[in-house]
């Protein structure tokens, strides 16, 4: 028998020292995290956003939120180059930045007995969301300040227990 779980203090924990750390060290900026608060409809609320999935002990999706403006400030700093629209290289960019902060994360939650593995990372722009996700109605939302804006990690994340 399956039970939903909710994630604990440790999970979201993982998170958050992920992106402060990634964040930090990419992009050089002083970050600082806000409340977390629970989103609706994390998928449509942003201009950009990228998924990556969790697979494991944790399973579900790890969406990452901003605006335009605040992305393409992003890739701005990690390609070296003034960068006016969100291109191929921009969102590849944006991509592996996500995959380093929840592969980081899966790390910081292996050495707390969580086995998790992530899937590639998903670019989605102006709330086009493909059906297999429409099912994400509410996550849990962490906001990081950046010098570049507001990046919300949002956790659509469940523990499975079985017994």
């Amino acid at each position: 028998m399956k039970e939903v779980i909710r994630l604990s203090f440790e999970h979201i924990d993982s998170f958050v020292k992920a992106a402060y750390s990634v964040i930090e060290c990419m992009l050089n900026p002083e970050v600082e995290a806000g409340r977390p608060f629970f989103n609706d409809q994390p998928l449509t609320k942003y201009e950009v956003s990228v998924l990556v999935g969790i697979l494991g002990d944790l399973q579900g999706q790890v969406i990452c939120g901003m605006s335009k403006e605040t992305a393409t400030k992003i890739v701005s700093q990690m390609l070296f180059t003034e960068t006016a629209e969100i291109d191929q290289m921009g969102q590849s960019a944006l991509c592996e930045l996500k995959n380093i902060i929840v592969g980081t994360a899966s790390n910081n939650l292996s050495q707390n007995g969580y086995e998790c593995n992530i899937t590639p990372p998903l670019f989605l722009m102006d709330g086009n969301i493909p059906d297999f996700l429409k099912h994400i109605q509410t996550a849990l939302a962490i906001p990081i300040k950046t010098p570049y804006g507001m990046i919300e990690i949002n956790l659509a994340l469940r523990k499975d227990k079985i017994d």
